[in-house]
């Protein structure tokens, strides 16, 4: 049994590093599980080439694939939990989509960019292990999902630190997902759905059961800010927000949550 890595540039206008614990024979099955697995799915959900996601909203609806079902439903669930801080078509608000059935009517230009990358993630992970790893690590563009045994250490940017800055934060990573949300890199391009307007804050990173709900939820916490930690907490999640006083860590996901909490490290 062995640790493996391996990174590719150009996925989803990003990177894909996946990290292994195999044993050697399997680990190339494993890597190539995971990459077929991240192929597939820009297929159901890129807004940047053909793909299920662009066909439905260019035909105002049709039958979704279980793969688009499943993240349509997250997005209806976290639209309602967070009062619209999160939203499947942001630069649009209202009702972006129905769910009729087997089938769905599009409203409106969908950007499910905010969960797909999670997703995507998680089900990479998960292909590795149906492919032989012990455990495995996927970071698709910033966004991580973990599966199996044992932990990874997650390191957490400063949004305000220069770039070769130490981390803010180590946050301990069993099976879940990890994302952030912020200004650092791209500046403030994140709207606040209910408004229109770019939301305010600097940084959210939210650990969460996976990395689907981690992706949703951390964008929600960035435009909610504060006031987003109870909803961390019934969704079972750990949010951290960046504000420019430093962290604020609230671990009101459980005692679970709370034992994660206590491993992290600021630094």
């Amino acid at each position: 049994m062995g640790r493996y890595g391996a990174r590719w540039e150009g996925v989803l206008g990003s990177f894909l590093e996946v990290q292994l614990l195999a044993f050697p024979w399997k680990a190339g099955k494993a890597f190539r599980a995971a990459l077929a697995e991240v192929g597939r799915l820009e297929a159901v959900f890129s807004r940047h080439r053909e793909s299920e996601l662009t066909r439905l909203v260019r035909q105002g609806g049709g039958r979704p694939s279980p793969e688009m079902r499943e993240v349509l439903f997250l997005a209806l669930r976290l639209q309602e939990a967070t009062g619209g801080a999160f939203h499947p078509a942001p630069r649009h608000g209202g009702e972006a989509f129905r769910l009729l059935g087997e089938e769905v009517e599009v409203l409106a230009p969908l950007d499910l960019d905010g969960l797909a990358k999670g997703y995507i993630a998680d089900r990479a992970a998960e292909a590795a292990l149906r492919a032989g790893a012990r455990a495995a690590l996927v970071n698709l563009g910033g966004d991580l999902a973990r599966r199996g045994p044992g932990r990874a250490e997650v390191a957490v940017e400063d949004p305000l630190g220069p770039d070769n800055a130490p981390p803010a934060l180590i946050l301990p990573l069993g099976e879940g997902g990890v994302a952030t949300s912020g200004v650092r890199h791209r500046g403030p391009h994140l709207l606040d759905p209910r408004t229109g307007q770019p939301a305010q804050g600097l940084q959210a990173t939210v650990l969460g059961p996976s990395a689907a709900l981690a992706d949703g939820l951390a964008k929600a916490l960035f435009v909610l800010g504060r006031e987003g930690f109870p909803l961390l907490t019934a969704f079972g999640a750990l949010g951290v927000l960046f504000t420019r006083d430093g962290p604020v860590l609230r671990p009101e996901g459980g005692r679970d949550a709370q034992t994660l909490l206590q491993s992290a490290r600021l630094l």
